[in-house]
């Protein structure tokens, strides 16, 4: 029986049913080696059009399904074991994991073109309403690219590199990207680029929510989606009305010159970046304000319940005494 990958969990364990999927992702052959002797496998990232799910072969199976599986094509799988996700070791976006056993069956499908190509990307704007530590994939223009700088570790005199990425999306959202160290300093791409995170994770740095670059996470600069080519063309009409706005702003001065509008670029990304920094903190201070308030409200409710209590116990007393 074919199911949505969504639907899938612990109770289908026996052998009827089947998927229709996108590869996504699939890693290299990897060997290990335990108590129990060495072995091999291999990890696999599928997708539909509900969500993604991480698939693993082991031993004869890694290498029998290895090369039928290739990154981006699409096929029904058939047959496999479904278990709750070890969180430990899976940090995919399912509750639910695959593992392919000997009566897997693979065939590869043509003409699924509604099949997603990447992974489900929440816009910026989906970003400020998440929790810490939670992963993320997104998509975005690269709207600044600071320099990378070196930081002194708290209590160490070890340093750390860090790059901070500004990017926006339609939603009219921006969000900083940190980079740290190699990725920092190695970091090749231009303003203007499309530039996706996948796997990236949600940090507090400096009183700011941010997405930190972290080694599982990964790094696409123009990718080949639809998604990207949508967000070019709209960067496109975005930088018309920009130039407009300034041009606009620049009628009645004489010495108005290409850097002069450069500066009038950054310093708007600049106070931007300062008013969605100062909403940030007003949100998280209201919020505590909030929760404090409560806390004072239980506490004084209390106060009230155990004067109530203290004056029964008293009157209780006076009664006893008097007779």
């Amino acid at each position: 029986m074919e199911y949505d990958i969504a639907d899938l969990n612990n109770d289908l364990n026996g052998d009827n049913w089947s998927i229709t999927v996108r590869v996504l992702k699939k890693s290299n052959k990897i060997s290990y080696q335990n108590e129990r002797g060495t072995g091999k496998y291999f990890t696999t990232i599928l997708i539909d059009k509900t969500t993604e799910i991480r698939a693993k072969a082991f031993g004869d199976d890694c290498d029998r399904l290895f090369l039928q599986l290739q990154e981006n094509n699409v096929y029904n799988i058939k047959n496999g074991k479904i278990q709750l996700a070890d969180k430990e070791y899976n940090n995919s976006k399912n509750d639910y994991e695959i593992f392919f056993k000997e009566t897997t069956i693979i065939i590869e499908q043509f003409g699924f073109t509604d099949i997603p190509t990447h992974p489900q990307l929440k816009t910026i704007e989906n970003f400020w309403s998440m929790d810490i530590n939670t992963l993320i994939d997104t998509i975005g223009v690269i709207i600044k690219i600071e320099k990378s700088k070196e930081i002194k570790k708290k209590n160490s005199n070890d340093t750390y590199k860090l790059r901070d990425i500004i990017l926006k999306d339609k939603t009219g959202f921006s969000v900083t990207v940190v980079l740290w160290d190699t990725e920092a300093i190695n970091f090749n791409a231009n303003e203007g680029d499309i530039m996706s995170i996948i796997d990236g994770q949600i940090i507090v740095f400096k009183n700011v929510n941010k997405i930190s670059v972290t080694g599982s996470s990964e790094i696409l600069i123009n990718p080949r989606w639809k998604v990207t080519e949508d967000l070019q063309s709209w960067y496109k009409e975005f930088e018309k009305k920009e130039l407009l706005n300034l041009s606009q702003m620049s009628i009645g001065s004489q010495e108005h010159n290409t850097s002069e509008i450069s500066q009038c670029n950054r310093n708007k990304t600049i106070n931007e970046r300062i008013l969605q920094e100062n909403i940030i903190e007003d949100y998280q201070i209201s919020e505590r304000l909030l929760k404090l308030h409560d806390e004072v409200n239980k506490k004084q409710k209390e106060i009230t319940d155990l004067n109530f209590k203290k004056q029964r116990l008293s009157n209780e007393r006076e009664s006893l005494l008097e007779n």
